[in-house]
């Protein structure tokens, strides 16, 4: 992306305001059949998912398949709509009052017209976020090789993995490479998932404690959906909290 094309905002925010930016960047959204999450302006708690399916560079127009009726109502409502998608790794959003949902028999579709700017967060931002202190964060896993049951602190997340403190007595003693294979990972009331994950690397925390950084491993499809939506919850907190 050619750097005239981007106005730092902040140290996190980018904000796109090329026009051919903003077209290869939401043609990469729509190559990659991504999802992407519908955010009411006046009901910021309410995510609609929706699919891309279609790109129309000649009249500047993403759509949506929208077969969720709920999603269609909520979006009707609204007077301006919040729309947001990882792009090429990145969590990207725009606003928009463009919307026209259009029927093909039982099939409903949403055409949203391209936006005048977009914003991006940096690519670490976009990887990791801390988690805020009102959000608790626990990874329970079997020991490798032992018949005992350890849990950490969830200190940040990410779609692909996350870093877990321990205190001093409860440091399982990881090495580099190291795989647990049975695993229950929770977040709040939003994550609640059993997964595999590699040990990536070791370094201190606050006091004595010592921070693991683990990448999820063999992740089920629906559980990795559920990772996704949440880390993109917590973007968008950590945004409107500034």
């Amino acid at each position: 992306m050619d750097s005239e094309s981007l106005v730092l905002d902040d140290q996190d925010i980018k904000i796109i305001r090329a026009p051919r930016a903003i077209q290869r960047a939401l043609a990469s959204l729509f190559e990659s059949r991504a999802h992407a999450w519908l955010i009411p302006d006046d009901d910021p708690d309410f995510q609609g998912q929706v699919q891309v399916v279609g790109n129309d560079v000649d009249t500047g127009r993403l759509v949506f398949d929208c077969p969720d009726p709920v999603v269609l109502r909520h979006v009707r409502a609204a007077g301006e709509v919040r729309v947001q998608a990882v792009i090429d790794g990145l969590l990207s959003w725009f606003y928009t009052s463009d919307v026209k949902a259009d029927r093909d028999g039982d099939d409903c579709y949403l055409g949203i017209g391209y936006p005048e700017k977009m914003k991006r967060l940096q690519r670490r931002s976009a990887f990791r976020i801390d988690l805020p202190p009102d959000v608790p964060g626990t990874l329970a896993f079997c020991l490798p090789e032992r018949r005992e049951v350890a849990s950490g602190e969830v200190v940040n997340i990410s779609a692909t993995g996350c870093a877990v403190s321990f205190t001093q007595k409860n440091d399982p003693r990881f090495a580099l490479g190291d795989e647990v294979n049975a695993a229950r990972l929770k977040v709040g009331e939003q994550i609640d998932a059993r997964l595999e994950f590699v040990v990536r690397n070791r370094r201190p925390g606050v006091g004595s404690s010592v921070v693991y950084g683990l990448e999820f491993n063999a992740l089920p499809p629906l559980e990795s959906q559920a990772i996704d939506r949440a880390v993109m919850r917590l973007q968008r907190l950590r945004l409107t909290r500034g």
